[in-house]
């Protein structure tokens, strides 16, 4: 007979369920990255003591928000994707 710690870990979501998890999480990183670079141009430009632009955060704050977005994009679908396919911890 098996004991507890003999039996194999129960594996991590399914490749399917993971990977259309993944493709949602993909434009809410987007959008979130860039709301996140966004405020940090805010703060880049009043360090800087850059002259302000009416109307927009900071002048430049278009390139921030596209690259955040693009980091936000990629890493937080890859987060959520790791914790799916971590194998579940055996009870105790």
């Amino acid at each position: 007979m098996d004991s507890p710690s003999q039996t194999p870990a129960p594996e991590g979501a399914p490749w399917s369920r993971t990977v259309a998890i993944g493709c949602f999480m993909a434009p809410l990183g987007f959008f979130s990255g860039g709301m996140v670079s966004a405020f940090v141009s805010k703060a880049v430009a009043y360090l800087t003591k850059a002259a302000p632009c009416d109307g927009v955060p900071a002048c430049n704050w278009l390139e921030f928000t596209v690259v955040g977005g693009v980091i936000g994009m990629i890493s937080l679908p890859a987060i959520v994707m790791w914790a799916l396919r971590t194998p579940k911890r055996p009870e105790q």
